[in-house]
C-alpha cells in the first residue's frame, strides 16, 4: 500500500462512506423494531445508569442477556448518555414479540451507533477494494442488522480490522500490525463470539504462508502464541462481567448457545434446513420483509458476482477466502440459522464481488488498449464485404424472420398492456398500432377501453425487476443454475476420467449407457422421475408401504411440502439428464491429451489429484466451456422440470421461464395471478434474455473462452 492514498482512491472511499451512511441512516429511521432490539436497549439502559452513577463496579454485575458478551451493549449505553433517561424496559422472554414502543430518543441514539459502525466497516473495505466497499455499502441484509440495536455492527468492524491488520503484518512484517490484529481479535470476541472465527482463518492462512522448514515454523509459533495470548487478555479485559468468576461465567455463556441451538422452541418451530445460510446469502431478499425500506435488493447478485471473484481473491489474499469458507461451514453445521449470522460473511463476500468487478474492468481496459494498438498498427485492407454479400443475404433473411422479428415483437408486447381481454385486438395488429402511436406521441395512452391494446412504455419493467429480486426468484434461478451445472460438470468429468482408464471393461458400452438419459425428452424423463418419487402412488411410496419407512431414500417422501427435499430431487433429475454432454466433452478433451503427458507426470511422482489439478484440468477446461455455457442456458431456462413439479403439488420453487409461461398461459391460473398477462410475460422474457447475455459475456471473459484451444 502506498504511504499516501491516491486522490481517486480516497475519493472512492469517501463516496462509499457517504453511500453507506445515507442507506443506513434511512434504514435506522424507518425500520420497525425487530426481535432482540428491546433486550439490547434494556442492557444499554443498565450500562448507561452505571456510567451516570460513576460506580464502575456495576460493570461486573450487569450483562442483560449474558449469553452474549457485553462490549457492544456497553457501547450502546455510552451513547444513551447523550439523550434523556427513561424508565428501564421490562424483562421479557426471549421468544416474546418485540416491544414496538421503545423510547424514541433512546432507540434513535442506539441505532446511530450501528450506523456509524456500519459506515466505518464499508469505508475500511473500500480501502482494500472500492468496488468491494460499494457492495458492502448496499448489501441490504447487512444494512438491516447494522442499523438496528443488534450486536452485529461492532464485531463486523473489528473482525474486518483484525484481518486487515494481519495482512499488513504479513506484507510489512512490522510487529505493530500483529499487535493490533491480536487486540482487535480480542475486541471481536468481546463483542460477539461468532465473529471470533476469523482467528481460525488468520492462523490457517498464517500457517499456509509459512515455509515448512524448522526455523520458519519455530518463528510462527513464537509469534502466534503471544498473538493468541494478547487476544485472550484483551477479550477478558473488555468483558468486565467475567471478572468476578471468569471460568464459571464464560462456561455458562458459551454453553447457553449449545443448549439454545438444540432445545429452543424458536429454533424447533423455525425448522430451517441445513442449507438455510445459503438461502440467506443467495436467494433471500430482505425487501420481502421491508419493501418500503429496501426497494431494490442486490444481495443475491452480489453473492453470485462474488463466486467469480473468489479465485482472484485467493491469489491476492487467501485469508479472506478462508474466512468465508470457515464461517460458512460453521453456519451450515450450527443448528441455529438466524439471518443476522450471515453478517459474519458479508465483508469477505463483498470483497470477492469487488475483486470480480475490478478484474473485469481491468480486463476491459487491457482489451481496449490492445485493440486500439492493433488498429493503429494494422495496414489498410480491402474490404471483402461485397464478395461475401451474396452468401450472407439468405442467412441474414432467415435470421431476421426466425429470430429478430419474434424478439422485436416480444419487446413491442412488453411496452403495452396486452392481456387476455385485449387478445382479439392484439392478434389483429393492435400491438404494433399501440407501440407506433405511443412512440410517435412520446406518452402512454389512457386505457379507456380494456378490449384494446394500449402503449404504456417501459413502465412494466421496474415492477417485474423489483418482483424477481425482492421475491428471491432471480436469486434462486442463479443458484439453481450454478448448482445444477456444477454437479453435472463434476459427474461428467468424473465419468469421463473413469472411462478413460484402460482397465475398465466395456468402456464403449458404459459410455453409450451413460448417454441414454440425454436421448430421452426432458418432459418424459421428468414425468418418469416424479412418478417414481410421488408421495401418494410412486414406487418409493409403495415400497415404503410394503417394507416399512426404513428403506433407503424414504426421507424424500413428503417432498412436496419440504423445499429442501424438493430442491434435492430437482437436482438429482437435472444431474441425471445433463451430465452426459459434460461427459462427452470431457472424453473428447482427454483423447487429445498425448499419452506422453501422463507418463511424464507419473515418472515425476505426481499423485492422481496433482495430475488432474495441474495437467488434465487446464487442458480440459477450454473444451468444457461450450458445454458449460449450453447447460447453463438450459438450466437457467429450465421449464418442464419445474412445471411438472408443480403438477405434483409443489409450488415453492420455480424459475423465470416457468413463471413466464404461467403468466402467459390463459388456462394456467397465472401461477396464483390473473392469467393471460401476455405483456408481463414478454417483459419477463426480455429481462431473462438480457440477464443471460450479461452472464454469458461475464463467463466468457472470466474463463477466457475467446482464446480458444491452443494445444489441439
Amino acid at each position: 500500500m502506498n504511504k499516501t492514498l491516491p486522490f481517486f482512491r480516497l475519493l472512492a472511499i469517501l463516496l462509499v462512506a457517504a453511500l453507506a451512511w445515507n442507506l443506513r441512516s434511512y434504514a435506522a429511521l424507518h425500520l420497525p423494531v425487530d426481535y432482540d432490539e428491546d433486550d439490547y436497549l434494556r442492557a444499554a439502559q443498565e450500562y448507561a445508569a452505571v456510567f451516570r452513577s460513576g460506580d464502575f463496579g456495576g460493570l461486573t454485575e450487569y450483562n442483560y442477556r449474558p449469553e452474549h458478551p457485553p462490549l457492544a451493549k456497553m457501547l450502546y449505553g455510552l451513547n444513551l448518555l447523550t439523550v434523556p433517561e427513561f424508565a428501564l424496559l421490562p424483562d421479557r422472554s426471549t421468544n416474546a414479540e418485540p416491544d414496538k414502543f421503545l423510547p424514541y430518543p433512546q432507540k434513535r441514539a442506539a441505532r446511530a451507533v450501528g450506523v456509524v459502525l456500519g459506515t466505518l466497516t464499508a469505508a475500511l473495505l473500500a480501502l482494500l477494494n472500492p468496488a468491494g466497499g460499494f457492495f458492502l455499502a448496499i448489501h441490504a441484509l447487512t444494512i438491516k442488522y447494522t442499523s438496528q440495536i443488534m450486536l452485529e455492527g461492532l464485531p463486523a468492524l473489528t473482525s474486518l480490522a483484525a484481518v486487515f491488520t494481519y495482512t499488513r503484518f504479513k506484507h510489512d512484517d512490522r510487529p505493530g500490525w500483529l499487535i493490533a490484529s491480536g487486540a482487535l481479535l480480542g475486541l471481536t470476541a468481546a463483542s460477539k463470539y461468532l465473529y471470533a472465527l476469523i482467528g481460525i482463518a488468520i492462523l490457517l492462512d498464517w500457517l499456509i504462508a509459512t515455509p515448512k522448514d524448522r526455523a520458519s515454523l519455530a518463528r510462527f509459533l513464537r509469534l502466534a502464541l503471544p498473538w493468541g495470548i494478547l487476544a485472550l487478555v484483551v477479550f477478558f479485559a473488555a468483558d468486565p462481567y467475567l471478572w468476578p468468576a471468569p471460568l464459571e461465567r464464560l462456561k455458562s455463556s458459551i454453553l447457553y448457545h449449545a443448549g439454545y441451538a438444540t432445545s429452543s422452541v424458536d429454533v424447533q418451530q423455525a425448522d430451517l434446513p441445513v442449507y438455510q445460510p445459503l438461502v440467506w446469502i443467495f436467494l433471500f431478499s430482505v425487501g420481502q420483509w421491508h419493501p418500503d425500506v429496501f426497494s431494490y435488493v442486490m444481495d443475491p447478485l452480489i453473492a453470485l458476482i462474488a463466486c467469480f471473484g473468489l479465485p482472484r481473491l485467493w491469489k491476492r489474499e487467501p485469508v479472506y477466502v478462508l474466512w468465508l469458507a470457515i464461517g460458512l461451514a460453521f453456519l451450515l453445521a450450527w443448528p441455529t440459522k438466524w439471518p443476522q449470522y450471515v453478517v459474519t460473511l458479508t465483508a469477505p463476500l463483498s470483497l470477492a464481488a469487488g475483486e470480480a468487478v475490478w478484474a473485469f474492468g481491468a480486463s476491459l481496459l487491457a482489451d481496449w488498449k490492445t485493440a486500439r494498438a492493433e488498429k493503429l498498427n494494422r495496414p489498410p485492407e480491402r474490404s471483402s464485404l461485397r464478395l461475401a454479400l451474396p452468401w450472407l443475404i439468405p442467412g441474414a433473411l432467415f435470421f431476421a424472420i426466425l429470430t429478430l422479428y419474434p424478439l422485436l415483437y416480444q419487446f413491442a408486447m412488453s411496452l403495452t398492456d396486452f392481456n387476455l381481454r385485449s387478445i382479439l385486438d392484439g392478434m389483429r395488429g393492435g400491438v404494433w398500432r399501440a407501440v407506433s402511436a405511443g412512440l410517435l406521441s412520446g406518452q402512454a395512452a389512457s386505457p379507456a377501453d380494456d378490449r384494446l391494446v394500449h402503449y404504456i412504455g417501459a413502465a412494466s419493467y421496474m415492477p417485474i425487476l423489483d418482483y424477481i429480486t425482492t421475491s428471491g426468484l432471480l436469486g434462486f434461478n442463479l443458484l439453481w443454475t450454478g448448482l445444477s451445472v456444477g454437479l453435472q460438470a463434476a459427474l461428467g468429468i468424473g465419468a469421463s476420467l473413469l472411462l478413460w482408464n484402460q482397465r475398465v471393461a466395456m468402456r464403449r458400452g458404459w459410455q453409450a449407457f451413460f448417454v441414454l438419459p440425454w436421448a430421452i425428452p426432458e418432459t418424459i424423463g421428468a414425468i418418469m422421475w416424479f412418478n417414481v418419487l410421488s408421495s401418494g402412488t410412486g414406487w418409493l411410496a409403495l415400497a415404503a408401504q410394503k417394507y416399512g419407512p426404513g428403506i433407503p431414500f424414504s426421507f424424500l417422501l413428503g417432498w412436496e411440502s419440504n423445499p429442501g427435499a424438493t430442491l434435492l430431487i430437482l437436482l438429482i433429475i437435472s444431474l441425471w439428464y445433463g451430465f452426459p454432454i459434460m461427459m462427452l466433452a470431457a472424453s473428447a478433451g482427454l483423447k487429445l491429451i498425448p499419452a506422453e503427458v501422463s507418463d511424464a507426470a507419473a515418472m515425476d511422482g505426481a499423485s492422481n489429484w496433482q495430475s488432474f489439478r495441474y495437467i488434465y484440468w487446464p487442458l480440459l477446461f477450454p473444451l468444457l466451456i461450450p458445454a458449460i455455457i449450453i447447460r447453463g442456458i438450459f438450466a437457467f431456462n429450465q421449464f418442464y422440470l419445474f412445471q411438472i413439479s408443480h403438477m405434483f403439488g409443489n409450488y415453492s420453487l420455480t424459475t423465470l421461464a416457468t413463471l413466464s409461461y404461467n403468466l402467459f398461459n390463459p388456462s394456467s391460473g397465472g401461477f396464483g395471478r390473473s392469467a393471460g398477462q401476455f405483456a408481463i410475460s414478454a417483459g419477463l422474457n426480455i429481462l431473462t434474455m438480457i440477464i443471460l447475455m450479461v452472464f454469458v459475456a461475464l463467463f466468457n471473459r472470466w474463463s477466457k473462452a475467446g482464446a480458444g484451444v491452443t494445444y489441439a
